[in-house]
């Protein structure tokens, strides 16, 4: 029943980021707003375009992380809003459609890199992906930013497979980082195992009041913010927002 649609999928070969530059680039300054986003495909919809052009005009982010963000004919909706540069990578390839992650900053991303889980995620057989950006602030650090998000409905070796993979970018060094994303952490081994890696790492985690980004019936979140080098000013869930089965999160960062 799955295989008139099934989607071609893109392998460990087939790593290809789309980068596009913001027309005017900044350095990123002692204030951070990040919104994050599990969009759920719906990033083409009027009501989505709506909420999405009402949280930049009120939040102006700096940062905006994407999950499950959709472009259609190679175009994407961030080409109209110039003031953001991005980078897109998708796991998933059906017809003129590309579903995956965006990264997208007012700054330039002077550092990119990419990864593909060896994993597939059963029924539709696609894998899941990290796609990891760097950025320059202007106290002359840089900022690293690892959007994510986690396979799904898989035994726990093959979750245990991608958390290795976002090892491999927490061990590079330690300059300011950003971890971030929809986790897929719906029970509590799942979550553990997250806690435990960014603990490792001396990461923080983001404590969002209310905890309304969680799922029902999920009784873990699955989406999280884990932080190092930077100071939380001040971390919201918009949960008034209904044009995606996840709320955006949106955290404003101070820097040390």
């Amino acid at each position: 029943m799955y295989r008139n649609y099934l989607p071609w999928h893109v392998d460990q070969a087939q790593r290809v980021v789309a980068l596009k530059s913001p027309k005017i680039s900044e350095k990123l300054g002692d204030r951070i707003v990040l919104l994050n986003w599990n969009v759920h495909k719906n990033n083409h919809a009027i009501a989505w375009l709506e909420d999405f052009s009402r949280l930049l005009l009120q939040h102006k982010p700096h940062l905006i992380l994407f999950q499950e963000y959709r472009t259609m004919n190679r175009k994407s909706v961030l080409d109209k809003h110039v003031e953001y540069g991005y980078g897109f990578f998708p796991n998933i390839i059906y017809k003129q459609h590309h579903y995956g992650l965006v990264s997208a900053s007012r700054s330039e991303i002077i550092d990119v890199d990419c990864y593909t889980t060896p994993d597939v995620e059963p029924l539709i057989k696609t894998p899941k992906i990290t796609l990891e950006t760097t950025y320059e602030m202007r106290s002359g650090k840089q900022l690293r930013v690892v959007n994510v998000h986690m396979i799904n409905f898989v035994k726990i070796k093959k979750f245990l497979a991608q958390i290795s993979q976002i090892e491999t970018v927490l061990q590079k060094d330690e300059m300011p980082l950003i971890l971030s994303g929809d986790f897929n952490t719906w029970n509590k081994k799942r979550m553990h195992i997250l806690q435990k890696l960014c603990l490792s790492y001396g990461l923080k985690d983001v404590h969002f009041p209310g905890q309304k980004h969680q799922k029902s019936p999920f009784p873990y979140p699955l989406d999280h913010v884990y932080y190092r080098g930077l100071a939380v000013e001040k971390a919201q869930v918009i949960d008034e927002i209904e044009t995606s089965d996840h709320k955006p999160l949106l955290v404003s960062f101070t820097t040390k």
